[in-house]
């Protein structure tokens, strides 16, 4: 077909997420998305092993081609540590991020501050919690940065635009309506654009079988009324046609903990929301106890507080929860050992520590990663503790090497696993429908490793390139 918008792939082409998709009409550019490709990243650095950030800028990025080298996009400062001049304005008018996974968000941190994020409100909350909770790296520094070289500067906040679902955006040439969707994080957004000449819509990351499913369908109904020009599709999952749902991860734990006779380890990630509120109700619904850890319950708190959300998260001061007092500084549970966010939190009646959590086994369920798990030395599990692994199995070398060490923390202690996990993507089946639904003049597989298989479900498939790095 003719060409009627400039679309251009900066990431996201032949892999799973590095979204950074670059949207122009006439002198207005919308990036969808800015984020880091794990792959490539994986290529060159690990855990001690990262970018010279703070002392040369973006020279270590730009130079193994981990990002593109596109003038007016970067923060100045960063910029200016290449001994480059900053441009007087920013070369992009904003950034349409779809939701707070690293693989869509991480190098916004990179970004122009002069240039506004179009997010959730959930999405800009998570933002700051994460940001607020947790250490401060290249990859974290989405809500605010410092300025390098670092002079002890207050905080850079950027400008967040509130996206609230359903509701039209003017920027530049472009209207801009974003769309609540279901995904394995609060807050994801997909994206329907109408150029002077054309209509893009652009799913994220979405699935057909989590809590929110409705979400999802308002999205898929709204872009099929817009009859769309361009489809941009996810296919993580394109290649598989089966699903575990959220209720299934329910009721196989529920199962499972009632046959347990100890304590019960649910490791899920962070930031998924959804899953705790499962492993809530799975508490709920065997007489136990979820114990949460700081973080969790600072994120709920920050939710809760400032969110609309599609459904209500335990609150910290329910009965039925608990939180994890870890072991931090002199390692004797003083309140100097603690950061200022946590010092509240160990006011708190329901503050729970190691040994308690060893006495009271047979009545809890614990939130614990596998970074947790040094944990377990001070908890000292009984033998055939259970543990539910809520989160993807490894798909590369790095996280294989991870499973190995977990595996041996699991034989050490003797903990008996068990997988229960429902994906943040649609399936191939959802994606078919999704497409047959929306009915786009053309599609444009993105965020997947199999772009041929969208050939069996749409008569007109382009395939994206993407840019060169020169």
């Amino acid at each position: 077909m003719a060409k009627i918008v400039n679309v251009k792939f900066y990431g996201g082409v032949n892999e799973i997420g590095g979204n950074r998709i670059l949207v122009q009409d006439g002198s207005t550019k919308l990036f969808l998305d800015y984020g880091m490709s794990f792959g490539r990243n994986e290529k060159f650095f690990e855990e001690f092993l990262q970018p010279r950030f703070a002392s040369v800028g973006l020279k270590d990025l730009l130079r193994l081609q981990l990002v593109h080298d596109l003038p007016g996009t970067y923060r100045t400062d960063l910029v200016e540590l290449m001994g480059r001049e900053a441009t007087r304005t920013p070369s992009i008018d904003g950034i349409l991020l779809s939701h707070i996974h690293m693989d869509h968000s991480a190098y916004v941190s990179l970004l122009d501050e002069r240039v506004p994020i179009v997010c959730s409100p959930i999405t800009s909350t998570y933002a700051k919690a994460i940001l607020g909770c947790g250490k401060r790296t290249m990859e974290t520094e989405i809500y605010d940065f410092i300025r390098r070289p670092n002079n002890r500067d207050d905080p850079v906040q950027r400008t967040f635009i509130n996206a609230n679902s359903g509701r039209e955006l003017d920027i530049g040439n472009v209207k801009v309506t974003p769309y609540a969707v279901d995904h394995s994080v609060l807050g994801a957004n997909a994206y329907l654009l109408k150029t002077r000449n054309a209509t893009i819509a652009y799913t994220g990351d979405l699935r057909l079988h989590g809590k929110a499913t409705d979400l999802t369908e308002k999205f898929i109904e709204a872009a099929s009324n817009t009859e769309p020009d361009i489809l941009l599709c996810e296919g993580t999952r394109i290649n598989e046609t089966q699903s575990t749902t959220e209720n299934d991860v329910l009721a196989k734990s529920i199962e499972t903990v009632r046959k347990s006779r100890g304590l019960v380890i649910a490791d899920f990630a962070y930031r998924d929301m959804t899953r705790l509120k499962t492993f809530y109700d799975v508490a709920m619904k065997t007489d136990r106890k979820l114990v949460i850890t700081m973080k969790d319950a600072h994120l709920i708190q920050s939710l809760t507080e400032s969110c609309e959300l599609p459904f209500e998260l335990p609150s910290i001061v329910d009965e039925n929860i608990l939180i994890y007092q870890d072991r931090k500084g002199s390692g004797s549970y003083q309140e100097k050992d603690y950061r200022k966010w946590e010092r509240p939190l160990l006011e708190r009646a329901n503050i729970i520590r190691a040994a308690e959590v060893h006495e009271r086994a047979k009545d809890l369920i614990i939130h614990l990663t596998f970074y947790d798990f040094t944990e377990l030395i001070d908890i000292d599990p009984s033998q055939g503790t259970t543990y539910i692994h809520s989160s993807s199995e490894p798909y590369n070398e790095e996280q294989l090497i991870d499973q190995e060490r977990l595996d041996n923390w699991l034989d050490y202690f003797d903990m008996r696993k068990h997988q229960f996990h429902a994906s943040g993507h649609a399936n191939g089946d959802e994606i078919r429908k999704i497409v047959d639904r929306i009915k786009p003049r053309e599609l444009i597989p993105i965020h997947t490793q199999h772009p041929e298989l969208f050939e069996k479900i749409h008569d007109n498939v382009r395939m994206p390139i993407l840019q060169p790095f020169n």
